[in-house]
């Protein structure tokens, strides 16, 4: 009778063992297919202009490479950050000093799309110091002798579709002085 319930377990065993490995066997790797594409060097020309009325006042250029299809940390395989850190001074009993990130900061993907065109994600911002005082600040009454300068920023999140050589624009307007911001974006494939 002991025989019996041993019997039962080593049946189970060679019968539900070859079920178990076929549960567990790697599925098919479709990664080859993804890996048969062709690896496409994009250059991005990225340009921020301020403009008083017609009258350019700065134009800020940047350029870099991005592969398509690549996803290095999500959609986004290149970032550039520039800029400085300015030190801003804490108000209150503990005077210390802070630093605050001034300058531009893009981050950039691309993907290819059946059709040979190519669709950019890109985050754009920009910040710049301006003085506390003057005659726009005065009209919002944002002004004051010991105040540190204020910090004008752009940010935009874009998500478009472009052919090789196409160029974008982006247009935003600044609510203290008035300027229009202009942020132009242009492919081109490398080959």
């Amino acid at each position: 009778m002991k025989a019996l319930p041993y019997f039962l377990l080593l049946s189970s065993t060679f019968t539900l063992a070859p079920r178990l490995c076929l549960a567990q066997a790697p599925p098919q790797e479709k990664k080859s297919e993804e890996r048969a594409k062709p690896t496409i060097p994009v250059k991005v020309q990225v340009v921020f202009s301020e403009y008083d009325g017609e009258k350019k006042i700065v134009s800020m250029p940047y350029s870099f490479t991005v592969i398509a299809d690549e996803k290095v940390g999500g959609y986004y395989s290149a970032s550039l950050r520039t800029g400085v850190r300015v030190p801003v001074e804490a108000v209150g009993a503990e005077q210390k000093t802070n630093y605050m990130d001034v300058g531009s900061n893009i981050d950039c993907g691309l993907r290819t799309t059946d059709d040979d065109r190519y669709h950019l994600y890109m985050i754009f911002e920009r910040s710049a110091l301006s003085p506390s005082s003057g005659a726009q600040t005065e009209k919002l009454q944002v002004s004051r002798p010991d105040a540190p300068p204020l910090v004008r920023q752009f940010k935009a999140s874009v998500n478009m579709i472009l052919k090789d050589g196409q160029t974008s624009e982006t247009v935003s307007t600044d609510p203290i002085y008035g300027h229009s911001l202009h942020l132009s974006v242009t492919i081109n494939v490398l080959k």
